[in-house]
């Protein structure tokens, strides 16, 4: 009888210790596929639209100056507007300018330490770029984060942002309108829910230069910076019309009435392949 109860608990304890060996491999990370690195740069560049490094920090310090040039060891946020378009890179060891890992496991991410004066947007969620707002006249700090899998894997230190007003900056487009280049004489307008107006050619005729301008909710009109940001529309009856572009001028248009008609044009404020902004259809009619 002891001999049996041994017997078979030398095979319950040989079971138990299979289970266990099965159930710990099968929580080990797969040696196979190792998993995303943390990226650990050495210091951060943030630049302007025309890669003019606006401020730098070096191995956790906010730095003065760069490459023997002065840089800026504070950033402005226009009130109720946007700041230009600024992106992010980092430094390597050596100084060299690399740029943010491109992997789905890493984020832009950024804290900012009152959200009551300031804001972020962006153009597009996945860029390593933004736009700073302005909410309330003042100061606060921000601190810029490379976000690894729901953590911090790298971190600014607390940047000074002033909020100022800026009578040349302007916020994100709301609506646009569209005049004749030579006169003003305004022929559409429309924001992404409704569109008054429209566009009127002959048959077989071209009309003059016409301008594109967005607005934003302060009413102020404006031509975003080019080539940062570029015109796209769509013809709902291309054989009724053809819009042109016009050639060095990013912002005007020429419509060719090509058969008699009506149909409707759609325009589309683009940043890096996404669109900002969509308007809402505009009438055309071709005579």
């Amino acid at each position: 009888m002891i001999s049996y109860f041994l017997k078979h608990s030398y095979i319950v304890l040989l079971l138990l210790l299979l289970l266990i060996t099965i159930t710990s491999c099968s929580d080990e990370t797969d040696p196979v596929i190792p998993p995303s690195e943390h990226f650990e740069p050495e210091g951060w560049v943030i630049r302007d639209a025309t890669t003019k490094p606006i401020l730098v920090v070096w191995q956790g310090v906010i730095q003065t100056t760069w490459n023997s040039t002065s840089v800026p060891d504070t950033l402005y946020a226009p009130l109720n507007a946007l700041s230009d378009h600024f992106t992010v890179k980092f430094l390597d060891i050596n100084k060299n300018i690399i740029n943010p890992p491109a992997d789905a496991d890493h984020q832009f991410g950024w804290l900012i330490t009152d959200p009551s004066k300031l804001t972020i947007i962006q153009d597009s969620p996945t860029d390593w770029a933004f736009h700073l707002k302005g909410l309330i006249i003042g100061t606060t700090t921000l601190e810029l984060q490379v976000m690894h899998l729901g953590h911090v894997d790298v971190k600014t230190p607390k940047l000074p942002v002033i909020i100022r007003e800026d009578t040349t900056a302007y916020g994100e487009p709301i609506g646009l309108r569209l005049s004749y280049e030579e006169n003003g004489t305004v022929l559409a307008m429309a924001t992404d829910l409704i569109s008054s107006g429209s566009l009127d050619v002959a048959k077989d005729s071209l009309t003059d230069h016409i301008e594109i301008e967005f607005y934003d909710d302060q009413n102020r009109y404006y031509q975003p910076e080019y080539p940062l940001h570029s015109l796209d529309f769509t013809v709902a009856n291309s054989s009724i019309v053809q819009i042109l572009p016009e050639a060095g001028e990013p912002w005007v248009i020429r419509v060719k009435g090509l058969a008699t008609g009506s149909t409707t044009v759609t325009f589309r404020l683009m940043v890096a392949g996404v669109a900002e902004f969509v308007s809402f259809p505009i009438n055309v009619n071709v005579q």
